[in-house]
């Protein structure tokens, strides 16, 4: 009688533990879930600024392993030539989104003629061509209007460019005394390193995911550009930068990838011929490099469960929009790997993996 009564005194305080675990754990992701919310304009550039930073650090640790005969590279000269360089892509893709949508401007009117055109044939098909709602269609089908949108994100997006660039650099100020404040945390030299090792991990999985997500956008967004180009569609390399843009989206930025430039060719000629080979061949192109190339080079470095990527692309997306779908990868990895490291929140690293197998690090 005893036995049975010391085993339920024992199971009972574990089923409360557990029980108080969900509901705090509950607790921290609604409110985790409002702060994205209410404070997106604060924490959205705060966060873009984190990733730049980690990746600024692994083109500087790489420059800086790069053999340059006996002598090799401090690492402040590597940050400022990691710097120098990304300062210099941001300003070309800058002027080549300024450019492109002056262009865009340009061509509206012709836009929405062929627009009004592709209206015409089409109701003209099914017979509907006397209909008096012609004219309604065309207005809610407003080209222009359309345009005027996208150009309205993209300078939303261009708006918080400053801010970042605060962000970044007090990010990079602050790193000289991070490993300090880390020591000063965790006094106990274990709980440190194994802060410490956790933190480089996340590092290290978020540069090999940009690294080779970027080579494999890179692939996408080349092989786009040369079928744009051969086809003669207009703002060839803007759709090539929007397309490596969003390949960083799973799934569904290969749809829109396609989707976009193909629209656009078939408003901007009068045939069907140059939409066709531009859907074939850029449909062709995001087969091979997502579904032969990229398994091949990412492998299973990740380990993110399929669902746990929809969910995050539906959850940021709603949140952040655009900027909150490709940021919701890294930020799956990272709180997998934070999950992973301490023995109450384990189990929720193992739901969110993708084969259940969990790497600890650091102890």
């Amino acid at each position: 009688m005893s036995d049975k009564t010391s085993g339920s005194e024992t199971t009972s305080p574990r089923k409360r533990l557990t029980a108080i675990s969900m509901f705090a754990g509950a607790g921290l992701i609604a409110i985790s879930v409002y702060s994205l919310i209410i404070g997106k304009s604060i924490l959205m550039p705060l966060v873009i600024a984190a990733f730049v930073v980690i990746l600024l650090d692994a083109i500087a640790s790489r420059l800086c392993k790069v053999p340059y005969g006996d002598w090799q590279m401090p690492g402040w000269l590597g940050m400022t030539l990691a710097i120098v360089v990304t300062i210099g892509i941001a300003i070309w893709l800058v002027d080549l989104v300024v450019g492109n949508i002056a262009a865009v401007r340009e061509n509206i009117p012709n836009y929405q003629h062929n627009v009004n055109g592709l209206i015409e044939r089409g109701l003209a098909l099914f017979g509907l061509e006397t209909m008096p709602s012609l004219a309604e269609v065309r207005k809610q089908l407003d080209f222009g209007d359309l345009i005027g949108r996208i150009i309205g994100a993209f300078t939303a997006v261009t708006g918080n460019a400053l801010t970042i660039l605060f962000y970044v650099i007090f990010i990079l100020l602050e790193q000289a005394s991070f490993r300090t404040k880390i020591d000063a945390l965790f006094p106990k030299a274990g709980d440190s390193a194994k802060v410490r090792a956790t933190i480089a991990r996340i590092a290290e999985d978020i540069q090999t995911y940009a690294a080779l997500k970027t080579l494999v956008s890179l692939m996408v967004g080349g092989i786009s550009y040369v079928v744009l180009v051969l086809v003669d569609v207009d703002l060839a390399g803007f759709w090539a930068v929007l397309i490596f843009v969003l390949n960083f989206i799973p799934y569904i930025g290969s749809l829109l990838g396609v989707v976009f430039p193909a629209l656009l060719t078939l408003i901007q000629f009068d045939t069907a011929t140059p939409f066709l080979i531009v859907v074939i061949a850029l449909t062709a192109a995001q087969v091979i490099v997502g579904n032969v190339i990229e398994p091949r080079l990412m492998g299973r470095s990740l380990n993110l469960s399929p669902l746990v990527i929809l969910l995050a692309l539906s959850v940021f997306g709603s949140i952040w929009g655009i900027v909150g779908m490709i940021l919701s990868i890294p930020m799956m990895v990272i709180a997998m790997i934070v999950c992973a490291q301490f023995d109450a929140s384990r189990p929720v690293a193992v739901v969110m993996s993708a084969d259940g197998k969990i790497d600890r690090r650091g102890d």
